[in-house]
């Protein structure tokens, strides 16, 4: 079959095409490996540091309280224990069936 010369200019558009695309990733790929090795070996950036505890140092006993999210134990109010009502002969939350009346 014979190839017109317009059907291989389009083959040769797209081969352009598709190798140009190709070198554009293999560039961009490159260029992301020297980054990430510039800073790995940087020695002008401290390496990063983790923080101590100082020993002597007074920790709060409510922190959250002193913050006025939580209030603290003595200012929190006291619930009474919830009894089942004495009164109360079945129970609320279903049926009872007839025959177990």
């Amino acid at each position: 079959m014979a190839e017109t010369p317009r059907q291989q200019e389009g083959l040769q558009r797209v081969q352009i095409g598709l190798t140009g695309l190709a070198g554009v990733v293999l560039l961009v790929g490159l260029a992301n490996i020297v980054i990430d090795k510039a800073r790995i070996d940087d020695p002008s950036v401290p390496p990063p540091t983790v923080p101590t505890l100082d020993v002597n140092a007074v920790s709060p006993k409510e922190p959250l309280a002193e913050l006025g999210v939580q209030p603290a134990p003595e200012q929190a109010p006291i619930v009474p224990d919830l009894q089942p009502d004495p009164n109360l002969k079945k129970p609320m939350d279903r049926e009872i069936p007839p025959a177990s009346r």
